[in-house]
This record gives C-alpha cells, sequence and structure tokens, in this order.
C-alpha cells in the first residue's frame, strides 16, 4: 500500500524503501509519538517536563522560525526534511497547500498526527534525491536541513547542488528559506558545544574528522546560493539561535549594545563558558559586527527579486495562548509599521483590550501620548515612531556600580511618575478586581495608589521626539489600582533581571527594589502581585520559569556557585570585620594594660620615696 491516512492528512509511502536511515534515537520518537497520538496537553507537559528532545519536537517555538515570514494564502509549499512536523503547522496555516519529505517514516507519522486537522498536507516518505515531484512550489524550505546535504544528495559538492535542485523547484517568484546555525556564532567561541557533533570548536576548527555534517559562515552560505542561481538574498538572525527562536533581526534592524541580555541556553548538553558572553555581544553589535557573529541564520533567497515586510520580530510563546501576541516591524509602502499579530485564535480577545488601552492611556499622563494605532482585522499597526530611546543618556547599568545605578534609575523613573496624570492618583484599596487578578495578598490598604495606569512603564517603552514623549507599549493597563510602588517596582525588577552584574552584587530582586527605595517591609509582597502576575499570563503554559527547567547541568550548577560564591564572599567579608575587630580590641587591651600598670606603679611611687626618685630618673633618660 502507498498510502496511509491519519486524519486529513495523506502519508505517501511511494519513495519509501522500508527502512528510516535518520533518527534521534527510537525510544526517544516512539515516546514523541505516543505523546501526539494520546492527544495529550503538550503546552502542560512541556510546563512540568525538562527532556530537551520534547521541547525541542514539541514547543510551538518552533514555529516561530517562519511565522513572520510573508507568504501567500494560496502558496504552494515545499518542506524538505520536515521530521516530527514543527515547522509543519505554521506552513499549513500560512499556504494553500504543503508537501513534506523525510527520511524517516516513525518522524512523518508524528507529524501527521499533530497536524492531522490540517486538510492540506501530503507528507512524502523517502529521501529527497529519490522523489519525483510533479509540480513546482512556491516555496521550499530547508529547516535544520541544508548542514546535512551530504545524506540527501549524492555528488562532489552537495551542499551547491542540494541549493541547485530547491532552485529547480521553485516557480517564477519562488523563495527558498533556510535556516542553520552559524559556525562563527558567539556561543559556540563562547565555549559552547558544536550542535552537531557535540564537541566544542569542532565548527570554528574546521570539522576535521567529521565526514557528514558541515555548518558555515554567512558568506560561505552568501557564495553557495549565488553559484547555485540565486540572486535576491536576504539574511536574518534568530536570537538565541534558529532552535527556539524569540525574537529575528534584519540587516535592516539590527541589534545594538544591550539589546540581547541573555547568554545562549544549554538545553542539549552541557557547556563550558571563555569569557562573558552578553559583553562580547555587546561590542560586536556596537561595532556592527552581529550579522558575522549570529548564533544562526535564517535566509531567504530567489532566482527573482523579492521583497520581505518584516524587518523584525518579537514572539511571547512562552504565554498561555489567551496572551500569545507577537510583534513585527514591517515596511510598507515605504512606511514602517509596528504590527501586533494574535498567534493564535485564543489571543484576539487580547487584541480587542490592547486596542481599548489606547484610549484610556492617552488620559494616563499629563503630556506623555500613546501611539497611534489602526486595526486592520486581527492585527493592529501602530505607527512607528522616530526618536530617542527615553534612557539613551542612562548610564551603563551593565558596568556601573550600585550607587550610580540607584541615582541614575531614580532619576529617569521619576520623571515618568510625576508625569502621571492626577486623575489616575489614589489612595489604593484592595478591590475584587484586584484579588480576581493577582490573588488574596496582603498588600496594606491606605498607600499611595494608581488606576487606569499603563503597568508597564519600563524605560523601553518610551521615545522622547521632537514633539515630546511617546509611550510605544501599552498593552497592559490596570483600571483597578494598584500600589504606586507596584509601578515602581516592575522597573526594578526589569533592570535586576536584565543585568547579569547587578545580580552579582545584590542577592535578590526584592533586596534590589529595598535598595532602590522601596520599603522593605512592602517588598517581597510586591514581588508576590508580580509573581502572580506572570504566572497569569504565563498560565499552564511553558513560561520562562519552566524553560529554565530544561537547562543542562552546567547552568544549574552556575546558579549554586554563583550562590556560593555569594556566600564566601559574604563570609570573606564577615571574616575581614573579624580581624579587624579583633586587632581594635587587641589594641584598647593593649592600652588598658599599659594605664594599669603605669597606675601600679603610680601607686609604688607614693608608697616609696626611694622608688619614687629611681622611676623619675628612668623617665627622664627616656625623653632624652
Amino acid at each position: 500500500m502507498s498510502e496511509e491516512k491519519i486524519g486529513n492528512v495523506i502519508l505517501d509511502l511511494s519513495f519509501y524503501k522500508g527502512t528510516d536511515t535518520y533518527s534521534d534515537g527510537e525510544s526517544v520518537e516512539d515516546r514523541i509519538l505516543d505523546i501526539v497520538k494520546s492527544g495529550e496537553d503538550i503546552d502542560r507537559r512541556l510546563a512540568e517536563g525538562s527532556d530537551w528532545a520534547e521541547l525541542y519536537h514539541l514547543s510551538d517555538i518552533r514555529k516561530n522560525i517562519l511565522s513572520w515570514a510573508d507568504m501567500d494564502k494560496n502558496a504552494s509549499a515545499l518542506e524538505i526534511g520536515s521530521g516530527c512536523g514543527a515547522v509543519t503547522g505554521i506552513l499549513c496555516e500560512k499556504c494553500g497547500s504543503v508537501t513534506c519529505v523525510d527520511l524517516s517514516k516513525k518522524r512523518s507519522s508524528i507529524n501527521a498526527y499533530r497536524n492531522k486537522d490540517h486538510d492540506n498536507l501530503r507528507i512524502m516518505v523517502g529521501n529527497f534525491e529519490d522523489v519525483e515531484f510533479k509540480e513546482k512550489f512556491d516555496i521550499v524550505t530547508l529547516i535544520g536541513v541544508f548542514e546535512y546535504s551530504i545524506y540527501y544528495i549524492s555528488s562532489n559538492d552537495p551542499f551547491v547542488d542540494m541549493l541547485k535542485k530547491c532552485r529547480s523547484l521553485l516557480k517564477e517568484g519562488g523563495k527558498l528559506y533556510i535556516a542553520i546555525e552559524n559556525k562563527y556564532g558567539m556561543k559556540y567561541f563562547a565555549g559552547a558545544c558544536e550542535d552537531h557533533t557535540g564537541r566544542p570548536f569542532d565548527g570554528i576548527e574546521g570539522y576535521h574528522g567529521v565526514e557528514r555534517v558541515r555548518t558555515f559562515s554567512g558568506y560561505a552560505l552568501d557564495a553557495m546560493l549565488k553559484a547555485a542561481g540565486f540572486k535576491d538574498i536576504e539574511f536574518r538572525y534568530p536570537v538565541p539561535d534558529y532552535k527556539l527562536p524569540m525574537e529575528i533581526y534584519s540587516d535592516r534592524r539590527l541589534p545594538g549594545p544591550g539589546d540581547i541580555t541573555c547568554r545562549s541556553p544549554n538545553y542539549d548538553r552541557a557547556k563550558i563558558e571563555c569569557f562573558d558572553e552578553i559583553k562580547a555581544t555587546d561590542q560586536v553589535c556596537a561595532d556592527g559586527l552581529y550579522p558575522d557573529f549570529a548564533n544562526s541564520f535564517v535566509i531567504t533567497a530567489s532566482p527573482d527579486a523579492f521583497t520581505e515586510k518584516c524587518i523584525y520580530a518579537k514572539f511571547n510563546t512562552l504565554r498561555c495562548r489567551e496572551y500569545r501576541v507577537d510583534t513585527r516591524i514591517v515596511e510598507e509602502n515605504g512606511k514602517l509599521y509596528a504590527v501586533k499579530s494574535p498567534a493564535c485564535k485564543e489571543a484576539v480577545s487580547h487584541i480587542d483590550r490592547i486596542e481599548q488601552n489606547r484610549v484610556l492611556t492617552d488620559k494616563c499622563y499629563r503630556t506623555i501620548k500613546p501611539v497611534g494605532v489602526v486595526r486592520k482585522g486581527d492585527e493592529l499597526y501602530f505607527d512607528y515612531v522616530s526618536g530617542l530611546p527615553f534612557d539613551h543618556d542612562c548610564i551603563d547599568y551593565a558596568v556601573s556600580s550600585l550607587e550610580d545605578i540607584r541615582t541614575d534609575v531614580n532619576k529617569h523613573l521619576n520623571i515618568l511618575m510625576n508625569n502621571i496624570s492626577q486623575d489616575c492618583r489614589c489612595t489604593f484599596e484592595k478591590t475584587d478586581e484586584f484579588r480576581e487578578f493577582y490573588g488574596d495578598i496582603d498588600v496594606p490598604d491606605g498607600i499611595p495608589g494608581l488606576k487606569n495606569i499603563n503597568l508597564d512603564m519600563i524605560f523601553g517603552n518610551f521615545l522622547i521626539t521632537k514633539s515630546g514623549m511617546v509611550c510605544i507599549d501599552y498593552e497592559w493597563l490596570s483600571e483597578f489600582p494598584v500600589p504606586e510602588d507596584y509601578i515602581r517596582y516592575r522597573v526594578f525588577r526589569c533592570i535586576f533581571e536584565s543585568y547579569v552584574n547587578i545580580p552579582g552584587q545584590i542577592k535578590t530582586r526584592q533586596q534590589f527594589a529595598a535598595f532602590m527605595g522601596i520599603d522593605e517591609n512592602l517588598t517581597q509582597l510586591l514581588d508576590e502581585m508580580e509573581n502572580a502576575f506572570q504566572k497569569r499570563v504565563a498560565g499552564d503554559g511553558l513560561g520562562m520559569d519552566s524553560l529554565n527547567n530544561y537547562k543542562k547541568l552546567y547552568g544549574k550548577l552556575e546558579d549554586e556557585l554563583r550562590e556560593k560564591n555569594r556566600i564566601f564572599e559574604d563570609n570573606e567579608n564577615l571574616r575581614k570585620e573579624k580581624e579587624e575587630l579583633q586587632r581594635r580590641l587587641s589594641e584598647q587591651q593593649s592600652i588598658v594594660e599599659e594605664q594599669q600598670a603605669y597606675i601600679e606603679k603610680l601607686k609604688k611611687a607614693i608608697k616609696n620615696p626611694f622608688f619614687a626618685v629611681k622611676w623619675a630618673a628612668k623617665k627622664a633618660v627616656k625623653k632624652k
């Protein structure tokens, strides 16, 4: 039988030779097949798990690598090396028809089960080189596949020949999408193992002794694409990498210093750390070299001219579905827009909420204006405002002392807080709406409060323009009263979590908030509020805290080591203080002993005139 059907999906076995020649491990794939066949809640499973294979194959984060791309609803797509279908779903949503090719029947079955509700999907099992295609496609993809071209193409130059075959399968005006690691990615210099060999520095050193896999620099990829006949080529840069992308930059919008604040994750295997990756990345960004050192590439290429509207994308895949709204910066008709889109149907109500927040935010501030927005279907198009970031004149928090950070942050925060409208100011009291949103947290009534307030007053959400200050993000707004210090606390927490040098000096975000000026007794309650907020946004899905559970031993050991270093530093400081006290005590004891000896001699001199004369003579000699 040359075909099977799983749900609406056709599994074409015409070119299958009866053996799966590629696998991540039979037990791994059997487990993943059982998960997708059972209909288990994958979001909840990933939130409670720690297995990298499950995260890699099943997480919705994988879809982000193509969710930003311009694809016609009637387009036909060919996904080469579709594996377990991590990217197939987004192609089915964006295109009219999708054809997948994969070496493994088991992986193709997983793909079919997880996408069984799509009626526009056909999966062909077999070697790409053997499959005979009866049509050409608008879109061809090589997502995490091009580096394995030797498996698919038998020739002296399998990589260029793979690209030539992809080009031959494109319709006029068609596009090829490639996602692949950069062999010179910053994380590899910093000590991460090469993804395919599991050894550090293999790619950087030229893959000596490695035969079956290769990654490349951006220059090499560009040259191979041109040699294969592709004329129009665009590079994009997924962060932290193409496997779990949370942001995607482009040559039209590159990251600047301070934009990338997290080290590359180590989910699949442990790694060493040769230097501070964040500081090195900042320097690379400052010198305009980020494209050379990005961890991964996603490339769009065509034999013909094309235009991709998206120049930057940021994804909120770690939120629960109700709040899963993605942001893109797009260029349309020569004009830039920031576009917020629901990543799933459940998030449309949040788009409605953001649109309503525009009116309330206009009344929130005395002179700060919210950026304008127009709704198009389920998307919000915000005016792209040119101006200086509000924090453009801030000191460098990555290297500054805590005292300087406190002065600078509070100076800038007070500018924003003083701009809040008097109508928003109130005396805080716990309302039913407060308890429903945050839970029954024992925040005291009667303290200064704010209502109808933008909760997200982090500095990056404000720009200074020629016509005044503009608020560019008002996604989160509270109509019911919250403590005024809660707004401050969110700013302080954001800064604490964004700069790795600060936790090295202060242990917790609550202590940092107290250091910044919030009442120490209130910081724990405000932290509980924020945790409740984050929990509500993440829901039962894969939030950032859950994602941290997937880090390999290195990350956990490093956190423990950092904490032990802090304890050691504390103990070292205590030791020094003890030694200083002992020194001062010893000095005081010596003085007391000298004074007591003097008194004893004085008493003896009074009783014995002969001793008094002798003692006085000795003192006279010492003076001389």
